[in-house]
């Protein structure tokens, strides 16, 4: 039957395509090698459903391929554009590098540079088909990469700076009942570090883009840092490299470098990265408050990122973790108000005297030729320095937006004040090395927080090299990614389990004839499970926090002119793990 005038060609006018009995060949091959269904259909751009039908009929289209027939009729699939299915790739990559969690919007933004810088390099642009980024192209980009999580928010920016307005009173409530000094109240962050990049206006950085196989993605580093609001404690920086063992640092034993050297595979913090990090800082933390005469309470502030797993928050219970509300990280984040902008100053301004010490005098080496050698051992070097570089005084004075009622003093250290000094500074030593060109407003956008996004070209030198690192580390991959993803407790099967004990310690209670030993091993078994039950609380308490969440922003929604009271937000825009629990007692009567 022909369609009616007018009508839309099916599937948006996709193509379709016929597989030859060679193509599914290849199909069959990879399964063969054990390769995820998942795996081929990103690599292919065919749907899973289509790839498990030719699986099932492996046997048949065999058998096919050697008698020459044709008893498997071929099978019409409907082939993405490859633009699309490109940007896909990239923008995954970006988005497991995003240091918090995005939203809708920000994601269909960078999707739709993605694809316009895509749709520029193509050689013919006219012919490629137009995107628009919409909700339901979202939803099957979050199935086909598996990024679950992701949610159709669009809060606009009034309501992430209200939200970052009453968040510090939450802070300074909960400090005030627990009793925290500002010795023992701490904050992490991490930036990205181009070791090799310099100010746009500089001959060295545009002879950096014009080197033939110039790739931006493997001079960065991830960097984390932590320190308290007293500004009395920096703790060692932590620096994750793409290379377990780069050759820079070969014969070099990494716990002499001055930071935590961490690897993975595409140079960013992970869950398990993180988790580890903090195992080792606690130690540290706790030498610290002895040796300060504090006890080991320590409030942690930190930002609600990927990498920043819940499970940190278990780790110890004299430690409690807050978890900043989503998108503002940058307007209240301690470190993020000018620490490590700071830091970045005094790292370019080691840099350039570094530079200056290499090319001076007689027979000494060119500009260009030093920075040819320049590798992760002198970066890191470099970052030790910087780090110590930025004083006590600057990072007590980061705390003002978040605890403004207990930070006083030291206005003459405002980390802002500072960074215009060094700023200077970098702009003189510039000029002394040749970089004539360079002036204030270079060196500001070289320092700004935006140059630290990956543009397309990054992501596709990146996706480039982290196909190369798979081919070469294939037999490793299984393993790196266990190592990546650290083991979770699901609520509802802890709750299952302990219910199932819960019986079965009763039906001992209620059958054996022995009372004496039936109390002794039953009041033993609930007192070892004790810890369980705690978490069993505290997860359940946290899933209640953000079903009120969810509650009083619809209720918002319904009646704009009301205004949430100051103890609604105390309860909805933070997570942690530390409230008293309820009595053993009362939480086995429940299970």
């Amino acid at each position: 039957m022909s369609k009616p005038a007018g009508s839309k060609p099916s599937s948006h006018g996709c193509k379709r395509k016929t597989f030859s009995i060679e193509e599914k060949l290849e199909i069959i091959k990879r399964f063969e090698r054990n390769e995820r269904t998942c795996d081929i259909a990103r690599a292919t751009g065919i749907k899973e459903s289509t790839l498990r039908a030719i699986r099932d009929n492996a046997v048949k289209i065999k058998e096919t391929s050697m008698t020459g027939t044709t008893t498997i009729s071929a099978k019409s699939v409907r082939i993405r554009p490859k633009e699309i299915a490109e940007m896909e790739r990239l923008l995954s990559i970006w988005i497991e590098g995003k240091k918090s969690r995005t939203t809708f919007l920000t994601i269909k933004g960078k999707a739709l540079s993605i694809y316009a810088d895509l749709k520029r390099k193509s050689p013919n642009p006219a012919e490629v088909a137009p995107f628009r980024a919409s909700c339901g192209w979202f939803s099957g980009f979050k199935h086909r990469y598996n990024f679950q999580n992701l949610q159709f928010s669009s809060e606009a920016s009034s309501a992430e700076q209200k939200v970052a307005k009453e968040f510090p009173a939450v802070i300074q409530k909960l400090i005030k009942e627990e009793g925290y000094t500002l010795d023992q109240i701490f904050n992490f962050d991490e930036t990205i570090v181009y070791y090799k990049r310099m100010p746009r206006r500089t001959y060295i950085s545009r002879a950096e883009k014009q080197a033939q196989g110039y790739k931006a993605s493997k001079d960065r580093l991830t960097v984390m840092f932590g320190a308290n609001a007293s500004g009395d404690l920096k703790l060692k920086p932590v620096v994750i490299y793409r290379s377990d063992n780069p050759r820079a640092l070969k014969g070099i034993v990494k716990a002499t470098l001055g930071v935590h050297y961490r690897y993975s595979k595409k140079g960013w913090m992970t869950a398990q990265i993180c988790i580890d990090i903090f195992a080792e800082f606690f130690p540290v933390i706790e030498y610290y408050c002895k040796k300060k005469n504090l006890a080991f309470k320590i409030l942690i502030i930190i930002d609600n990122a990927p990498s920043h797993s819940p499970t940190i928050a278990e780790l110890n219970p004299k430690v409690r973790f807050v978890f900043l509300p989503q998108e503002t990280t940058s307007l209240i984040q301690p470190l993020d108000q000018g620490v490590i902008a700071l830091f970045k100053a005094y790292y370019l301004k080691r840099t350039f005297k570094m530079l200056i010490a290499a090319t001076g005098g007689e027979n000494a080496e060119t500009a260009i030729e030093f920075w040819k050698r320049v590798n992760i051992k002198m970066a890191i070097d470099i970052i030790v320095e910087a780090w110590n570089d930025v004083t006590k005084e600057c990072l007590h004075r980061a705390w003002k937006k978040m605890l403004p009622n207990l930070i006083h003093g030291f206005k003459e250290f405002e980390p802002s004040e500072q960074f215009k000094k060094i700023k200077a500074s970098c702009v003189d030593l510039a000029k002394q090395i040749g970089f004539e060109e360079v002036e204030d407003e270079d060196i500001e956008e070289f320092l700004e927080p935006h140059s630290n996004d990956l543009t397309t070209e990054d992501l596709q030198q990146l996706a480039d090299g982290q196909v190369e690192a798979e081919d070469e580390e294939d037999d490793d991959d299984d393993d790196e990614s266990q190592k990546a993803t650290p083991r979770q407790l699901d609520t509802s099967q802890l709750l299952g389990v302990l219910s199932v004990i819960e019986k079965q310690l009763q039906w001992l209670d209620d059958n054996d004839y022995n009372a004496e030993r039936s109390r002794v091993v039953v009041h033993g078994i609930r007192t070892n499970l004790e810890p369980y039950r705690q978490l069993l609380y505290e997860r359940r308490r946290l899933a209640m926090q953000q079903k009120l969440a969810i509650y009083f922003k619809l209720l918002q929604k319904r009646h704009p002119d009301d205004q949430p009271s100051p103890s609604t937000s105390s309860v909805t825009t933070f997570r942690s793990v530390s409230d008293k629990t309820p009595s053993t007692t009362s939480q086995a009567a429940t299970l």
